[in-house]
């Protein structure tokens, strides 16, 4: 693991991509982060509106290098997160 502004990115995959930003959704009260990791602000904008949590807030993080599973869990991350993000915005359109 590869440690960079209090947050973790995995090395060591023979198909690195080059230095990137991560995006994790953190918490003022916990120590680690909540949801994470996410190749786009804008997906990890709506890990913040699944967490329904005013404090909770988008972090980046700068890595060197983002490794085949790291890209796959990010781009998890933020399909899960939209789906989930757009199905909240339905319900409160709607309540």
């Amino acid at each position: 693991m590869k440690i960079q502004n209090g947050a973790s990115a995995s090395t060591g995959s023979a198909c690195l991509k080059k230095a990137a930003e991560l995006f994790y959704i953190t918490h003022p009260k916990v120590p680690k982060a909540l949801l994470g990791p996410f190749l786009t602000e804008a997906d990890a904008e709506c890990g913040r509106v699944v967490m329904r949590s005013a404090d909770a807030q988008v972090t980046a993080c700068l890595v060197d290098s983002i490794d085949d599973i790291t890209r796959w869990h990010g781009v998890n991350n933020g399909q899960v997160c939209r789906a989930f993000a757009g199905a909240n915005r339905r319900e409160v359109g709607h309540g």
